[in-house]
């Protein structure tokens, strides 16, 4: 019989794993062991379980030789056998199942008292040239069972292998359940994290950025996209790539709109593990891909794509995480969508009660709104966050609505006012603030109402404050009040050249005005400032500032 090594397959080696998780406890009973394949093949060598045994495997191949017998006779018959081994030990063989299926056998044989009795152990010694002294010596050490146990052995043999393969397969079964958990575990992680992040008050790609940085994480792509409709977006469409992109953000574009918009359309969902074959030059570094839609009102807002997985194809665990991802973000994008008509809503309602408030003096007409424009100008070129910057801008726009409570012929006065007038104008900040006072939205934007009119030297009203007494908001609006005003045509007198208005700032820096408010003004172009300002305005509603860059 051949019994040399071949290329293993994968029977053979599942064999010759489970003859080495058998070898410990075989060994302690004293048993020398094999595997073999399906073939009756040598999957893996002896390992001696006694001091003879270990002596006759280094001298002959004769009882490798019939356990490789014994192993092919428990594999034709799919059942346990028993033979003598040539030094008149016993000799057990098992077949290896699986389903059904055979994919080996284990011999294992071990030296017997029969044998040193009747003489054949000593006749064995003798060919390997052992003196009859020293292979009683050496069966003394490992002699442990007679002829009588083999039954029991082979019973034992079957038992330790049917044993060890359900093991196996209770481990396989808890190493997947434990995948499962753990994939189970960073979906709803991912989706709890994405749900607190939802914040519609954020910019759109900010949304999607930080989706896509989690997607590379969950589901070992090389990149993730998201491609957004701009009816979601702000005004137009959106691509946002992370990780390394395989495609530039025109080209994600034109594959969105091109090809996976019309396969998401009919079948909802787009796995293509072979996506290269058939993509042309619009594929140039794509392996493979997954894309799922972002559905608002049974409409396509947008999708959700992941290029070349690194672990190899997509599956159906990819494509459950990546649509629960898209409903999370479907509900963003309409969220996003009614907070941005709200906002408006909102914006041409204060435009309009402004603007009423500018028409009592034509004079005045359009200064709040320019207010607005430069104390955003001012916070944004300050560093302040995206959500200050656009109370700062409410503030403006809304500073003098207490002047709706102040005589117009006071308001429109061309004339020095008296004192008794001048304290009537001096109510429109206090008056605004009470105006909007009840709106608790409104409660950073009343502060800086209620204080354009103070200054850093504690000259001020309506309080009088000092130094840091002040608020950053009413810091901010009151200079671009005095800007304003500065610059535009007054009853009393023609506009300042902008020249004199810039040293008049500088001038008062530190006691009228706030210096680094004062220095962040001064660092812009003005002079463009100034033009735009003059310029008509296309729309009353300005952009949001939670989606502008600073200036």
């Amino acid at each position: 019989m051949t019994v040399a090594a071949s290329k293993p397959s994968v029977d053979s080696s599942a064999v010759a794993r489970l003859a080495h998780r058998l070898r410990g406890r075989l060994q302690e009973l004293g048993l020398t062991h094999w595997a073999w394949d399906s073939q009756g093949r040598l999957a893996a060598r002896a390992l001696a379980g006694s001091p003879w045994c270990e002596e006759v495997l280094r001298g002959s191949e004769r009882c490798q030789e019939a356990a490789g017998l014994a192993a092919c006779r428990a594999l034709s018959q799919r059942a346990s056998a028993s033979a003598v081994c040539p030094c008149g030990g016993c000799l057990l063989a098992a077949p290896v199942l699986r389903r059904r299926r055979v994919l080996g056998a284990v011999t294992a044989c071990f030296p017997v008292q029969e044998a040193l009795e009747d003489g054949t152990l000593l006749r064995h010694g003798k060919r390997l040239g052992l003196e009859d002294r020293a292979a009683r010596a050496l069966a003394a050490r490992s002699i442990r069972h007679t002829r009588r146990q083999v039954g029991d052995f082979l019973r034992l043999l079957a038992w330790l292998i049917e044993s060890e393969q359900d093991a196996e397969a209770a481990r396989g079964e808890t190493e997947t359940l434990s995948a499962n958990l753990a994939s189970t575990y960073e979906e709803l992680s991912l989706l709890y994290l994405i749900s607190g992040s939802m914040k519609v008050n954020q910019p759109p790609a900010e949304f999607f950025r930080n989706i896509c940085r989690n997607l590379l994480e969950v589901m070992h792509i090389s990149a993730a996209a998201a491609v957004v409709d701009a009816r979601a977006s702000g005004g137009q469409d959106v691509v946002v790539q992370t990780g390394t992109p395989p495609l530039g953000d025109e080209a994600v574009r034109l594959l969105a709109a091109q090809r996976l918009a019309p396969r998401l359309a009919q079948q909802r969902t787009v796995v293509d593990n072979d996506f290269r074959e058939g993509g042309g030059a619009a594929a140039a570094g794509v392996r493979n891909l997954i894309a799922v839609p972002m559905m608002a009102e049974d409409s396509l807002m947008g999708m959700l794509i992941g290029f070349n997985k690194t672990t190899g194809d997509f599956d159906s665990v990819d494509l459950k995480l990546i649509t629960s991802i898209a409903n999370q973000a479907a509900v963003f994008v309409t969220n996003h969508r009614l907070y941005a008509e709200v906002q408006d809503l909102l914006m041409g309602v204060l435009h309009a009660l402004t603007s009423s408030i500018d028409a009592k003096d034509p004079y005045t007409s359009g200064h709040s709104a320019r207010v607005a424009v430069v104390s955003r100008r001012i916070a944004e070129r300050m560093g302040l966050d995206a959500q200050a910057v656009q109370r700062i801008y409410l503030s403006g726009l809304l500073h003098d609505i207490g002047k709706i409570g102040v005589p117009e012929h006071v308001l429109g006065k061309p004339g020095r006012l008296t004192d008794e007038e001048f304290a009537q104008m001096k109510q429109h900040p206090g008056i605004g603030a009470r105006i909007l006072g009840g709106i608790r939205q409104l409660d950073q934007v009343v502060v800086g109402i209620y204080t354009h009119h103070e200054r850093l030297d504690g000259k001020g009203y309506p309080q009088g404050l000092r130094g840091d007494q002040w608020p950053l908001e009413g810091r901010i609006v009151g200079l671009a009040d005095a800007f304003d005003a500065m610059t535009s045509h007054r009853p009393y007198r023609q506009a300042l050249d902008l020249r004199a208005v810039l040293d008049e700032l500088r001038r008062l820096s530190g006691a009228q005005f706030d210096p680094a408010a004062a220095e962040a003004f001064l660092s812009l172009d003005v002079e463009r400032l100034l033009d735009e300002l003059r310029q008509p305005a296309s729309t009353v509603f300005p952009a949001p500032a939670a989606q502008e860059a600073p200036a």
